[in-house]
């Protein structure tokens, strides 16, 4: 059975007038458990509302949506919140951590509100690489720090889908490498499947598949057969 089905998805912005804007358009693809999936498209091309539309943060005009044959598409608004506080983890580009919760901290709160009350913000920390940093607040971290504190955050309650809008954006080369290197060990280690959108092409080559979007719309969807590891990449 398949993880993910997406069927004839579509987002329209002021529908049925003349500045309709069709943001998703009749988009449909499957995704397997564990999978690595980076969707690859320049600004504008809906990459970001698709994403929101996985994570149960924005409501599809028409199509279905099902995770683990949930229909995601069909759920109220408190079990849609339920969703995305148990089941999706999200990292976004510039981090959004609390600046006046330590690193522990910010990765506990997250805890909390999930459902599933395992006791691993430390053992995600150190997953992470910054025990030694968990009384740190955000502003005494490095933007490569907080990052993988907001990894930490996300993963902390185990999502079925980790969903990351432009994870390297705001870093430089090595840092940015370094991150991807996490999201890989992540997928690897836990299973957890793993879907980042991102511009920037060269992320695409240590994909196991790129879905290229373009005006709302899917125009290729590859299996990449040459992985390349993020150490490799030349930024």
């Amino acid at each position: 059975m398949k993880q993910i089905i997406v069927s004839h998805l579509s987002k329209i912005y002021n529908q049925n007038q003349l500045n309709e804007v069709r943001a998703i358009d009749d988009i449909s693809f499957e995704v397997d458990k564990g999978e690595f999936i980076v969707i690859l498209g320049a600004s504008g091309a809906g990459k970001t509302t698709l994403l929101n539309l996985l994570g149960g943060m924005d409501t599809p005009t028409s199509g279905v949506y099902k995770i683990e044959n949930i229909e995601v598409n069909k759920l109220k608004d408190s079990e849609l919140t339920k969703f995305r506080k148990n089941d999706i983890g999200f990292v976004f580009q510039f981090y959004n951590l609390m600046p006046n919760l330590t690193a522990l901290e910010n990765i506990s709160i997250a805890e909390a509100i999930s459902e599933k009350k395992e006791n691993k913000s430390l053992e995600v920390l150190e997953a992470v690489e910054l025990k030694n940093r968990m009384n740190n607040f955000p502003s005494e971290l490095s933007g490569g720090e907080q990052q993988r504190i907001a990894i930490a955050r996300a993963i902390v309650k185990n999502p079925k889908l980790l969903l990351c809008d432009e994870p390297t954006g705001a870093l430089d080369s090595k840092t940015g490498a370094s991150i991807i290197k996490l999201l890989k060990k992540i997928n690897k280690e836990n299973n957890t499947t793993v879907i980042i959108v991102t511009h920037n092409a060269k992320i695409a080559s240590i994909a196991s598949r790129v879905i290229h979007i373009q005006d709302g719309k899917i125009f290729k969807d590859e299996i990449n057969k040459d992985i390349k590891d993020p150490g490799e990449i030349e930024w």
